[in-house]
């Protein structure tokens, strides 16, 4: 071949070569939040892991140059022939990328691993300095004239297999559209499963109560093909494929065992109990359904610890509980101040005790390849509070609220109370601590945070107290602080993967407090309540700069918030009086997003005659299909009923109004699913109702 034609051929492949699709694991995004995972975790200060300086654009852009020149490079060294498929390039590319990542996390578990305790006595020890706080805290009287309340700070189906259908069906609300929340109700296309309570025959004649998850087939009409009981509190369930995952929270009382030995008044076993008469765990369990109508049980794991939250991810059960540490008979009774999972105590490298902890209750981490749910995949346990989670398809964020009088140092002047996070990241079943941080104020609930572009962005109510001394007149000792009233604002912080705050908005909505809150893309959208509901409009664009583009107020509040078509945002919530912020009943509210400096309530429907709704707390209580253009939910007050909306031009209009307090089903839950046109009403002691979509008719029942 001539020079010209092998310049001419040279210049042909390059053209090609650049016209390669990049594999996903190797997009630009990807890599961006793959760096800068990496660069987070060997930052230093208060993140756990040792420094290392790292050069994220310039890396960025190597790899970005790497992608585009290896495609170019393998067609001109002849590794792959004109003629091989690009498919099978495409296929080979990945491996590479997995191998690097693979090295990745790896070392990232090594790092990890360093940060466990060496021994139980170790643990102990750090659990003794705590047990002795609190015990010389309970001693002195406490002078705090702020009413400071218990503050609760209240995880797409795509795990959930689909029928052999094309038909569009109901899926559980979840915040993230990749990772899968447990609930109380399911549908896959075909079946319906539910959390029921049902009186079922016993050979002695009568008819007892008993908790378990039946299974309704829709094909043909509804009817019962199997009923899993043997349960005594379920809390929540998955599918998965083939599988069921159940969540069942269980108690055992000291008191019923048998003392074998005692020493003065001081049963033995209250080794095993601790110092509190009645302990918690719980079981989850794994059934195969590939016949529905015989449901088999795989395993059940038994973890002490009270369950909290869990998700379903890329095949991957995580689950999150909280096991309560005590004293015990020493530092050689084990059993009452380290966790045992299905069995087995967890190691000391397992465990983490951060050096400035105040808590005696563990955060324990588990997780199942559901592939092969034989065993625990991984197990993590670290001495911190909790009570508010978010997990994006690659974090796990843990965060919990600390009221000023918690903090130390304290002080004279001006404080504030916080919220502590920690982010895990988790990859195929692992767990990688990353980062600790925190920012002011208390989280409303897990949607006030969001991940995108490797930033955490949240929203908190702050309250700000002027602390003063007070000292004792006779010996000049200081007893403490008081810190009269707070004065409370709204306050928006974006935070990196190493959990440092980048960029941030204080000082917002003063004498309000955070009601709803959600994240699309670079625009951040929150609710503010006292007597009339502000909805902010934040561009989140810049994470050290955001700034507030509109406010609009509008009388009431909105509980959740949820996007519904381009441009439109959903809110429920509570009508109020705009002069006292008395509550008048429940509202929908369809927001305009077009212009975000210019916000508009395009749509409002007044709901006076309720007052109350599961969804107004739990979004998974929600039915919402934008694309199906299907809104439900319960409401209850005057009347109980079960109500569907749908949204079209530019007005609410109701579908259904069911009753749902009815003979035998009183005031049962009743959540509600749609298959093609059927819409499908379940009510928690197993009872269903079907209806047509179009008609509204009842069409079946059982």
């Amino acid at each position: 071949m001539k020079d010209g034609e092998n310049r001419k051929m040279i210049e042909m492949l390059q053209k090609k070569g650049k016209e390669l699709p990049i594999p996903e694991g190797l997009q630009p995004e990807q890599m961006y939040l793959f760096l800068q995972e990496r660069e987070a975790a060997h930052q230093a200060r208060k993140h756990w892991i040792y420094p290392h300086p790292g050069r994220m654009s310039l890396a960025l852009a190597v790899c970005v140059c790497l992608i585009v020149g290896m495609a170019t490079g393998l067609w001109q060294t002849g590794i792959f022939s004109p003629g091989d498929s690009i498919g099978k390039m495409r296929a080979d590319l990945p491996e590479t990328a997995e191998k690097s990542a693979g090295e990745a996390v790896l070392e990232e578990e090594q790092e990890i691993q360093e940060l466990g305790e060496s021994s139980y006595e170790e643990i102990y020890a750090c659990l003794s300095g705590i047990w002795e706080e609190q015990k010389l805290c309970a001693e002195e009287e406490v002078y705090n004239d702020s009413a400071v309340g218990d503050m609760e700070a209240s995880i797409s189906a795509g795990a959930v297999q689909q029928a052999e259908t094309k038909r569009a069906f109901g899926k559980t609300n979840t915040q993230v559209e990749q990772v899968d929340e447990g609930d109380q109700i399911k549908n896959d296309g075909r079946y319906l499963y539910q959390i029921a309570e049902k009186r079922q025959e016993e050979d002695t004649g009568e008819y007892p109560w008993r908790t378990g998850i039946q299974i309704l087939d829709t094909e043909g009409g509804l009817k019962e093909t199997a009923f899993v009981d043997d349960f005594e509190s379920l809390e929540e369930f998955y599918l998965w494929e083939d599988l069921l995952i159940t969540i069942e929270n269980k108690y055992y009382n000291c008191a019923d065992i048998a003392p074998t030995v005692k020493k003065g008044a001081v049963v033995e076993d209250m080794a095993v109990c601790g110092v509190f008469r009645e302990q918690g765990y719980h079981e989850i369990s794994i059934y195969e359904i590939s016949d529905r109508s015989q449901p088999r049980k795989l395993k059940t794991f038994t973890l002490q610890g009270m369950y909290e939250s869990s998700r379903v991810s890329e095949g991957y059960f995580y689950g999150i509980s909280r096991f309560s540490a005590s004293m015990g008979e020493g530092v050689q009774d084990y059993d009452a101040y380290i966790p045992s999972l299905d069995g087995r105590r967890m190691e000391p490298d397992q465990i983490y005790c951060p050096p400035d902890t105040d808590s005696q209750d563990y955060l324990v981490l588990v997780s199942i390849d559901l592939s092969r749910p034989s065993s625990l995949s991984d197990s993590r346990a670290i001495l911190a509070g909790s009570s508010t989670y978010y997990v994006s398809p690659q974090n796990i964020y843990v965060a919990w609220y600390q009221p000023v009088y918690e903090i130390e140092p304290q002080g004279a002047g001006k404080v504030k109370d916080m919220t502590r996070l920690l982010r895990f990241s988790y990859r195929k079943g692992r767990f990688y601590a990353q980062a600790e941080g925190a920012v002011s104020g208390r989280l409303d609930s897990s949607f006030s945070m969001d991940e995108y572009k490797g930033m955490l962005r949240l929203v908190s109510t702050v309250q700000e107290y002027d602390a003063k001394e007070i000292i004792d007149d006779r010996t000049g000792e200081r007893l403490g602080y008081d810190y009269g009233a707070a004065t409370e604002t709204s306050g928006l912080y974006i935070l990196d993967l190493s959990l440092d705050i980048k960029g941030k908005i204080e000082g917002l909505a003063e004498g309000e407090m955070i009601r709803s809150a959600r994240f699309l893309g670079d625009t951040g959208y929150f609710v503010t309540f006292r007597q009339t509901d502000p909805l902010f409009a934040a561009d989140l664009s810049d994470p050290d700069q955001p700034r507030i583009l509109g406010e609009l107020k509008v009388s009431g509040f909105s509980e959740y918030l949820h996007f519904y078509g381009e441009n439109e945002l959903l809110g429920l919530g509570m009508e109020a009086d705009e002069a006292t912020g008395r509550e008048q009943g429940m509202k929908l509210s369809m927001f305009d997003l077009t212009d975000p400096a210019d916000l508009k309530e395009a749509a409002r429907y007044s709901l006076k005659e309720y007052d109350y709704s599961e969804a107004l707390w739990d979004h998974r209580a929600m039915l919402i299909d934008p694309e199906e253009n299907i809104i439900g939910f319960e409401a209850r007050g005057d009347k109980e009923k079960y109500l569907v909306f749908s949204y079209r031009d530019g007005a609410f209009a109701r579908e259904l109004e069911i009753d749902i307090c009815i003979k035998d089903q009183g005031g049962s839950r009743a959540r509600g699913t749609f298959i093609g046109d059927r819409f499908y009403l379940l009510f928690g002691n197993g009872a269903a109702r079907a209806y047509d979509r179009n008609t509204k008719e009842l069409v079946g029942e059982i």
